[in-house]
């Protein structure tokens, strides 16, 4: 009776170590799990685009952008094209197509390169100055109206009241400029234009 008790304690003992040994190899298993998916992870990061200056807030959904992050791209890209002088233009005009679609990217640059061209020959400046924004969000659309000043060396040449188009395509969560050009008041997203 008693070489049973201890026989009945000893297999406890057993079964206990077993259990325990079981459960540190399934706590090691998940330790080694999770270092190999830490390690992995380790340096992949994504980078968010937003305008330099985020005065209001935003959202982004799907295939879908906020009106205020449309307003806010828009006059972030407007001072790109438009605030240039001949030594920042190619710069300003590489960043800018940096976020152009691919498929708009070539008319854009010689559009672009033009107006960087004229700068260039008449050694001139120019500043523009908004006013107003009005996007519209369902066309990915943004107008943008204000002051253009003109330089020419140090001189004032001209002021000229304008309205540029900014439209936009977001593609593979990203926002792309898809146009940018001059348009009227009277009709400010260019739709007259493209009929």
């Amino acid at each position: 009776m008693l070489s049973s008790k201890y026989v009945s304690a000893s297999s406890n003992k057993s079964g206990e170590i077993t259990f325990l040994r079981v459960t540190v190899a399934f706590l090691l298993l998940i330790i080694m799990l999770e270092a190999g998916v830490l390690v992995k992870t380790l340096g992949m990061e994504k980078t968010v685009i937003v305008p330099p200056d985020i005065h209001r807030s935003f959202w982004v959904s799907g295939s879908e952008v906020s009106k205020s992050y449309l307003e806010q791209m828009a006059y972030w890209y407007a001072g790109l094209a438009l605030n240039v002088t001949p030594a920042i233009g190619e710069y300003q005009k590489g960043l800018f197509l940096k976020y152009a679609t691919p498929a708009d990217a070539g008319r854009l640059e010689s559009e672009m390169g033009a107006r960087l061209a004229f700068l260039s020959r008449n050694n001139a400046a120019t500043q523009f100055t908004a006013q107003s924004l009005n996007g519209d969000e369902k066309a990915m659309k943004v107008a943008i109206t204000g002051n253009l000043i003109t330089y020419v060396g140090d001189k004032k040449a001209g002021e000229k009241h304008t309205v540029y188009l900014v439209g936009f395509r977001y593609l593979n969560g990203r926002l792309h400029v898809s146009e940018f050009r001059e348009t009227s008041e009277q009709d400010q997203f260019g739709i007259g234009a493209h009929q």
